[in-house]
This record gives C-alpha cells, sequence and structure tokens, in this order.
C-alpha cells in the first residue's frame, strides 16, 4: 500500500516532517541516500548555539538523536538508495537501485552537499593534502602550515580546529567574512591564524602533494606555501534527481510558494534545498513542519 508522503532525506528538515507526518495520522515513508540520518550535521563539529533548547552536543551528535527519535516513532526509513528520479505530473520516485515508490504525495527535503573548488590541482591532490574536512584530517596536518578556503562559520570552525593541534592557518576568503560573531571573534583573538579577504584561489601546486596555493587578490598574485588546503566554499543543491519535475532556479534550488509547494502538483520542498532566507538547523527544521501541514491540507482536499 502506498504511504501518504514520500519524504526524500532524512537531515533535520526531513526527520522533522516525517515526525510531524506521523503525528498528524498520515502513513509516511523516508527515503536517504545515506546511511544514516543527519545530512550536514555530520560535518558540523561546534554546538548550534542558535537552536533554542537544543541539547548539549555537535552535528553527529545531534544527527544521533534524530536517529533515535525517528526510530522511536517507528517511521519507516530506507537507507542507501539514493532517489534517481521524480517524475514529471506523478508522486512516484525511482531510486539508484531501482526501487519505484509511490505516495499521494512527495517532500523534496534531500538538503545540499559541499561545493567543489574548481581549480587545477584539486581533484589531482586530493587526499594528499587537500582535504573537504580538517575534523576527519587534522591528526596528519598537524604543526603544519595550512590553507583554509572560504569565509562561512564551516571555514572558520575548521580553521579553530586545526589550530588546536598547532598548525599555522592562513585564511583566503574571495570577498569578505561571514561567519557568525563568535567564530569570527575567535580567529581574531588567535595569533596562529591570519585571515586574507578579496583573493582568491587560482591553483593548488605540488607533484605528490600539495606545496603551494596560488593566490590573486589585493596582495597581487603570489604563492602561498602550505602542507595542505580545507575547502569550504558552500553547498550545491542535491535536487539533480527531481529538477526534470519541478522548476528550479539557475542553480538547481527549486522554486516553493509561500505553502512549500513546488511546480509539481503532488511535491513540496522544504530546507536547505531550496535555498531559504535562512540557512540553519532551526528554520529547516520549522520548514518541515509546516510543509507537512500543508501536504496534509492538500492530501484532504
Amino acid at each position: 500500500m502506498k504511504p501518504d508522503l514520500l519524504v526524500v532525506g532524512a537531515g533535520p528538515c526531513g526527520v522533522s516532517a516525517a515526525l510531524w507526518a506521523r503525528s498528524l495520522g498520515l502513513d509516511v515513508l523516508v527515503l536517504e541516500g545515506a546511511t544514516s540520518p543527519g545530512g550536514q550535521l555530520l560535518h558540523v563539529y561546534a554546538p548550534p548555539l542558535n537552536f533554542a533548547g537544543a541539547a548539549d552536543g555537535d552535528g553527529p551528535a545531534l544527527a544521533g538523536r534524530l536517529g533515535r527519535q525517528i526510530e522511536a516513532a517507528a517511521v519507516p526509513v530506507r537507507y542507501g538508495d539514493p532517489a534517481r528520479l521524480l517524475e514529471a505530473g506523478a508522486p512516484v520516485v525511482h531510486t539508484v537501485a531501482g526501487e519505484r515508490f509511490e505516495a499521494g504525495a512527495i517532500l523534496i527535503a534531500s538538503g545540499v552537499r559541499r561545493r567543489p573548488l574548481d581549480v587545477p590541482g584539486v581533484p589531482e591532490l586530493e587526499g594528499a593534502g587537500v582535504s573537504y574536512s580538517a575534523t576527519q584530517d587534522r591528526a596528519g596536518f598537524a604543526g603544519e602550515d595550512v590553507a583554509v578556503i572560504g569565509g562561512g562559520d564551516a571555514a572558520f570552525e575548521n580553521a579553530l580546529l586545526l589550530a588546536e593541534v598547532g598548525c599555522r592557518i592562513t585564511m583566503v576568503v574571495r570577498s569578505r567574512a561571514r561567519a557568525r560573531g563568535d567564530f569570527l571573534a575567535r580567529v581574531a583573538a588567535d595569533p596562529r591564524i591570519e585571515l586574507i579577504e578579496d583573493t582568491r584561489v587560482t591553483a593548488i601546486e605540488g607533484e605528490d602533494h600539495v606545496q603551494a596555493v596560488r593566490l590573486e587578490g589585493a596582495r597581487g598574485a603570489f604563492s602561498l606555501p602550505v602542507a595542505g588546503l580545507v575547502i569550504k566554499v558552500g553547498v550545491l543543491p542535491n535536487s539533480e534527481w527531481c529538477r526534470g519535475a519541478v522548476e528550479c532556479d539557475p542553480d538547481g534550488y527549486p522554486f516553493v510558494d509561500e505553502r512549500l509547494a513546488t511546480s509539481h502538483p503532488r511535491a513540496w520542498a522544504a530546507g536547505d534545498v531550496t535555498r531559504p532566507p535562512l540557512f540553519g538547523l532551526a528554520a529547516a527544521v520549522g520548514q518541515g513542519a509546516l510543509a507537512v501541514e500543508a501536504i496534509r491540507s492538500a492530501l484532504k482536499g
């Protein structure tokens, strides 16, 4: 029997939606391409200071709580099989493994992923000094000169993590830093971290391992010797699977109206995948709930 609602994505938005759907009496199924819930929470290693009521813990700890909540609510989740296609005009999703799921309505809550740095040297040296996570790789960078590319919360958080293991960090920001205030203050107070704004990366240099980063900006063009770099330059929407069925902006974020409805007659979208006015845990959780209420109203006719 087909569920009332198929939620694609088990990040904060998708889990919130599933819990609300269950509490409102809707039969719900969640599809998650990863092997566990949490989405971008799995890459956040600072407590969410602006999420009211959150228990102590970092992103992975919160992701674990999401998993326990959805399990306790007896919401079925299919892990490890990403969505491949949303049918145009019909609430049907096909997965990479060849499964077909039909529901009364679809909620696109597939979130975002890390944006790569598209310059020479990055693909060749990934894993040989090019990293996307200081949390995973900082032990190998300990005591070294490292560049962190990006100006948001994630970049500043990664710079501070590297400073904890004795690295000397140069933060390279294409325009201006936009991290939250406590990160800005902590970086400004740390003598191990230098911030260079209005500067872009043009290439990564090195044969078998990163040796330098080529930069261009207010200081002109120059080579910065480093043993590694961490890339934190934003995100991309996980919407390739549904772009043929819903109208999206040029960057691939689905358009939604005030009720979070897409151009598809039976699909709604919520959370980071819609490029909301405010990215964040609280916004994603709230949008998941609002989308479910709109979906319930639509299903009731």
